[in-house]
C-alpha cells in the first residue's frame, strides 16, 4: 500500500472515531422535576416523565428546575433553559455521588458515609408521555395532575383521549409491587422546610420525589433524602420549633 493511500485510510479512520454516534444505552433517570423537562423527538418536543430511564443519546431542555440521576451516582440539577446532552455531562463518567453525605440525626445534620444504591433499579422504561399528552392538550391544572402526581394520567379517566392503552394490566398474582422513582405526595407531617433560595428536591420511602421551591412552608412526611443543590438553603423545623438551616451542596439521609 502506497503512503498516500495509507494516509487516506487513516484520515477515514480517524474521521469515522470522531462522528461516532452516541449510545442509547439508558445511563441516567429524570429524578424530579418542578416543570416539563422536554426532549426532541424528530420536529416535536415530548414531555418526559419523571422515573424515566435517560440514554445516552437524548437531548434535553428544562423549563425549571429538575435533577437527573446517573446510574453512576452523579447527580446534574437544571434550571429554566439549561439543554443538556445527556451522554456528554461530566456526571456520566462519575463512580459515586458527586453531593457531601450527611444525616440528620438528633435536630442536628452530621456528616455520614456516602450511601450504596443501585441507581439503575429506581427507573423505568417510560421515557417520554404520548404525543396526545403534551402541554396543550389540558388545562394547567390537568398538566400538573397528568404528570407530576401518581398515576395522574389514569386519574383524568376519559377527559382527553390518549394514544395506546392507558388502563394498566392486572399484575400476576403473588407479584410483589416494585417501587420506581415517580413524582408524588410526601406525606403529612415530619419536619417542615422552607426553601430560602434555589430549590431542594424530597424523595419518601416509596420513592415519590417533589422540587421544593423558595418561600413556602413543605411537610416532610415519609422524606428520606433531601438534595440541596450548590447555593441553595434551606430551613428544617421541628415540631417543638427548633430551626436548623442546611446549605448546599448536601444529600441529607432523613432516615
Amino acid at each position: 500500500m502506497s503512503r498516500h493511500l495509507m494516509r487516506c485510510v487513516l484520515v477515514v479512520a480517524a474521521f469515522a472515531v470522531g462522528c461516532k454516534e452516541r449510545s442509547d444505552k439508558p445511563i441516567a433517570g429524570l429524578l424530579a422535576a418542578g416543570a416539563p423537562v422536554l426532549r426532541t423527538v424528530g420536529k416535536e418536543q415530548r414531555t418526559v416523565a419523571v422515573g424515566s430511564q435517560l440514554s445516552g443519546d437524548m437531548e434535553l431542555t428544562a423549563t425549571g428546575p429538575a435533577v437527573i440521576e446517573y446510574f453512576g451516582g452523579g447527580l446534574r440539577f437544571l434550571e429554566d433553559g439549561d439543554t443538556l446532552a445527556v451522554g456528554e455531562a461530566k456526571e456520566a463518567k462519575l463512580h459515586g455521588a458527586n453531593l457531601p453525605s450527611h444525616r440528620w440525626t438528633d435536630g442536628a445534620v452530621q456528616e455520614a458515609p456516602r450511601a450504596q444504591r443501585i441507581v439503575a433499579a429506581r427507573y423505568t422504561n417510560v421515557q417520554v408521555t404520548p404525543k396526545s399528552a403534551h402541554e396543550d392538550a389540558y388545562s394547567s391544572s390537568q398538566y400538573l395532575v397528568a404528570f407530576f402526581t401518581p398515576n395522574g394520567l389514569q386519574k383524568l379517566g376519559g377527559d382527553v383521549k390518549h394514544e395506546g392503552p392507558h388502563r394498566p394490566l392486572p399484575a400476576p398474582p403473588h407479584r410483589p409491587k416494585v417501587p420506581f422513582i415517580h413524582a408524588g405526595d410526601l406525606g403529612e407531617g415530619g419536619l417542615v422546610a422552607t426553601v430560602d433560595d434555589g430549590f431542594v428536591i424530597a424523595e419518601t420511602d416509596d420513592l415519590a420525589t417533589a422540587v421544593l421551591l423558595e418561600g413556602r412552608e413543605v411537610p416532610l412526611g415519609r422524606t428520606v433524602r433531601l438534595l440541596v443543590p450548590d447555593g441553595a438553603e434551606v430551613v428544617l423545623k421541628t415540631a417543638d420549633g427548633k430551626e436548623v438551616e442546611v446549605e448546599g451542596p448536601v444529600e441529607l439521609r432523613m432516615r
